[in-house]
């Protein structure tokens, strides 16, 4: 395991909610275009796929229901090969309240990770100032 390995798990997440941000605010954008179908961005669950497979084979022991589903993001994991995906909805139209309750929980996701890594950072360079004491 590498220093920064579990900093990946962090980054891909930050990079979808930045996607996601950009696909939400065009359903938005879009909401009284005829025939437009709004888009979803779907991640989470490739990626705890990845994360679960990555910990079995680690033979790691895995906590479970601790943590809210939607920020249990530690762990480190090959996610290379983990990309969003862009789902289309079935029906043209776009629920502007369902897209504004997306992006508000978006926001605060965004907001989780950043705190998240700048903690990680925080707390390395906590041990770096403080190593030679």
């Amino acid at each position: 395991m590498g220093l920064f390995d579990y900093c990946i798990p962090l980054e891909k997440a930050l990079g979808v909610a930045n996607l996601r941000q950009q696909v939400i605010a065009n359903n938005i954008a879009n909401a009284n275009t005829a025939g437009f179908r709004s888009t979803n961005v779907a991640f989470e669950d490739s990626m705890r796929k990845a994360l679960a497979v990555k910990n079995q084979e680690d033979g790691e022991f895995e906590l479970t229901g601790l943590v809210d589903p939607e920020f249990d993001l530690e762990g480190t994991a090959e996610l290379d090969n983990v990309q969003p995906t862009m789902i289309k909805e079935q029906a043209a139209g776009v629920d502007t309240n369902k897209e504004m309750a997306n992006l508000a929980k978006n926001q605060i996701v965004y907001q989780a990770l950043t705190r998240k890594i700048s903690g990680n950072i925080g707390a390395l360079k906590y041990v770096i100032d403080n190593s030679g004491r």
